[in-house]
């Protein structure tokens, strides 16, 4: 078995180089975040796609309380619609603003997307 299924790159936004760990899973999809040079656990959210008579997706938060999951969750869900599968985000970014986010769903959904 070989790592075909494991997709790493960097990009830059706002807050220097955003570093992403994709892995294609049999039923799923694992994206880790990173602005440091290791990846590591971090506010984590996993969701699945609109379908079953829900029209939106459906996460929750991990190793997180309150408004610090819902970026993570946000981007969770998002990719949840893009793949339509179930996606599971670990973000070791030191913080997600509003504005990040929007810069970290942009590179994301143009690696899903491409």
């Amino acid at each position: 078995m070989g790592f075909d299924d494991i997709k790493e790159f960097e990009s830059e936004f706002s807050q220097g180089t955003l570093r992403v760990r994709i892995m294609e899973l049999e039923n799923g999809t694992l994206v880790l975040l990173s602005d440091r040079d290791q990846f590591r656990l971090g506010i984590s959210a996993v969701s699945i796609p609109p379908g079953h008579g829900r029209s939106q997706p459906t996460s929750t938060g991990l190793f997180s309380s309150g408004v610090d999951a819902t970026p993570v969750r946000t981007l969770s869900e998002r990719l949840s619609v893009i793949t339509n599968q179930t996606c599971m985000v670990i973000s070791g970014l030191k913080e997600i603003t509003q504005t990040t986010l929007m810069e970290i769903m942009l590179i994301l959904k143009n690696h899903f997307v491409a």
